[in-house]
């Protein structure tokens, strides 16, 4: 710096200043996890190590999971999201049908749980998945690039439900759909804690507060709701 003047020397030394406390500043706090939302308890995820229940013998008779996937109507080349996926017991049946074309989207906060799906793609060469480490607040989904998200026992477990539906509100294409598959609050008989069940009516209340508006529902699983969301803005355009 011999040749500058005393004036450029000042200069550059504010701006190194400056930059060097601006690269310091800290990381904006993600916002507070809640414990309630809407009057309903949040529950605990369920931990990785308990992964075994997903694909418990039980579970097609439970659940109607082949009739619950039917009824999504996939289509080759669609691109859709396995919200929540855990160990991958609806990822790889969807990777199935919307094909080489298609796109699945394996979305968990919990890489143990990736890490399983992602053996199972190396064992059966499946190349049209996509796992990503989602935070709590952020599903980390592309822009406006879901045909479907597919939340399966999953929403009312998420501590940021606002962000999260908010985020996965951007990731869906203009026509796009949320569908949610959650164990009926209504029905007694359902043998799942309170926390893990939802009503219909808690479920259209949360939607509608985010922007989102229902289009359809299927009402002939064993134990759970199945209903499908639009953005209110798609539903306002027609």
């Amino acid at each position: 710096m011999r040749n500058l003047s005393l004036l450029t020397r000042w200069a550059l030394g504010g701006l190194l200043a400056a930059s060097s406390a601006f690269a310091q500043e800290p990381a904006p706090s993600p916002p507070p996890a809640l414990t309630e939302y809407e009057g309903r308890v949040i529950a605990r995820t369920m931990h990785w190590m308990g992964a075994d229940w997903l694909t418990r013998r039980k579970r097609e008779t439970e659940e109607a999971t082949t009739k619950m996937r039917a009824e999504l109507k996939l289509k080759p080349g669609m691109a859709v999201c396995d919200m929540g996926c855990g160990n991958g017991f609806h990822t790889l049946p969807i990777s199935a049908a919307v094909g080489d074309a298609g796109v699945v989207y394996a979305v968990d906060i919990q890489p143990e749980m990736l890490a399983m799906v992602e053996k199972q793609m190396a064992q059966k060469g499946i190349k049209n998945i996509k796992t990503i480490h989602s935070e709590q607040y952020d599903p980390k989904l592309p822009e406006n690039s879901c045909d479907l998200i597919l939340m399966v026992d999953v929403y009312h477990e998420f501590s940021h439900p606002v962000q999260m539906l908010a985020g996965m509100k951007k990731a869906l294409k203009p026509e796009g759909q949320i569908v949610l598959v959650e164990f009926r609050t209504e029905d007694p008989e359902v043998p799942i804690r309170l926390e893990h069940k939802m009503s219909k009516d808690q479920i259209l209340k949360e939607m509608k507060a985010n922007g989102f508006v229902p289009t359809r529902s299927f009402d002939e699983l064993p134990w759970q709701h199945m209903m499908w969301f639009g953005k209110v803005e798609a539903a306002a355009a027609k």
